[in-house]
């Protein structure tokens, strides 16, 4: 009996709940969430809607912050989950894009790039792996929240963490999977796509270091192809005003699936067992091992993810988990009211306090009195 457990049923959340009650290899999924309302409703209409489709899973609901380790300790230790599929976060930075903001303050926040948000996404994933540390279980943890750089930080700091995330490269793609078939009208059985990259190269194209490599009936056909015209298309997509979160969601249930099924499966992920960036893999048995393009090293392949964190502000992570951003991210959040260059494990909570406040602050200008 495969038991999936859901971290947030927020909007991302929510979305995967819906794709996990339909699908075949779960057949018990436990949600958990803090908000009262959210984590129910959302359950309830999930296990309804889901016999439709001729599922009848076993379904629980718990109300828990993931702030309350020892009642996450509780509950894995009692649920015992295969695998834990992670979407919560302290605030969607999305709210900020609908905002009527100064465009010499919106300048501002492109300088300061994704990376601001990043404690907001880091803090509730910590929790997280406290509460399976303290319940002593092993479970496949996949983090949909900034995986690229959370799941980095997560392992250097306690050695273990995510086995894989969602989104970001995987997005890319499908996106360039979809421009093969239906613009250059290749049939799928006869491509093969292997990209290396980031968050990063989603959010700022083609630009950002990436290894990209397109076989087609076993021909390296790569050059024929361009990138920045597949990962652009359809245009018609507005990023920022429409609901992505359906994307990301297909993305983690894919990963959550392959890692409990016994089949072999091929596919990218980001964030694999702690890495930084995505990369093609082989998922087995629970495993997950990079399957990269022939004459591309490991090595190669991390130092890529590296250096395209940079667009997102990250300098580096060191082996504690401490986080140094780039200047130039670091100069724009310090006019932001953030100042601080690194921030280190212990400073985690006071780093989303603060981001909260000032993010009100932009969203909500007309509260804040001189």
């Amino acid at each position: 009996m495969s038991t999936v457990l859901l971290s947030g049923v927020g909007a991302l959340g929510g979305w995967a709940l819906e794709l996990l009650a339909r699908s075949s290899g779960v057949d018990r999924i436990i949600t958990v969430d803090r908000i009262q309302w959210s984590g129910p409703s959302r359950t309830n209409l999930a296990m309804i809607g889901a016999v439709f489709q001729g599922h009848t899973k076993a379904w629980e609901h718990h109300q828990i912050d993931l702030a309350d380790t020892g009642a996450v300790a509780r509950l894995l230790a009692e649920t015992r989950p295969d695998a834990i599929l992670h979407s919560a976060t302290m605030q969607s930075p999305r709210r900020l894009m609908q905002a009527s903001i100064d465009p010499a303050l919106r300048a501002t926040l492109r300088r300061a790039t994704f990376g601001m948000w990043l404690p907001w996404h880091l803090l509730p994933a910590a929790r997280l792996v406290k509460g399976i540390e303290a319940a002593g279980i092993d479970t496949a943890v996949v983090n949909v929240s900034f995986p690229d750089v959370v799941n980095v930080i997560l392992r250097n700091h306690f050695g273990h963490g995510p086995i894989a995330g969602a989104g970001n490269v995987e997005v890319l793609v499908a996106q360039i999977v979809r421009y093969l078939v239906d613009v250059a009208g290749l049939n799928p059985r006869d491509f093969v796509v292997s990209l290396v990259g980031s968050h990063a190269l989603l959010g700022h194209g083609p630009g950002v270091p990436h290894h990209l490599r397109i076989t087609v009936g076993g021909r390296d056909a790569t050059d024929e192809y361009d990138l920045g015209a597949m990962i652009s298309w359809p245009e018609q997509i507005d990023w920022s005003k429409v609901d992505v979160f359906s994307l990301f969601a297909a993305s983690a249930v894919k990963n959550v699936l392959a890692l409990l099924g016994e089949d072999t499966v091929r596919t990218h992920v980001s964030g694999a067992n702690g890495l930084p960036g995505g990369y093609p893999v082989r998922i087995n048995g629970g495993q997950i091992d990079l399957d990269l393009a022939s004459g591309l090293t490991r090595d190669e392949a991390i130092s890529i993810n590296e250096q395209a964190a940079r667009w997102d502000g990250i300098a580096s992570i060191e082996s504690d988990g401490t986080v140094v951003y780039t200047s130039g991210s670091s100069d724009a959040m310090a006019e932001l009211g953030l100042d601080r260059k690194t921030f280190g494990f212990e400073e985690i909570e006071d780093r989303a306090a603060r981001l909260s406040e000032v993010f009100e602050r932009l969203v909500n200008p007309e509260d804040n009195y001189a």
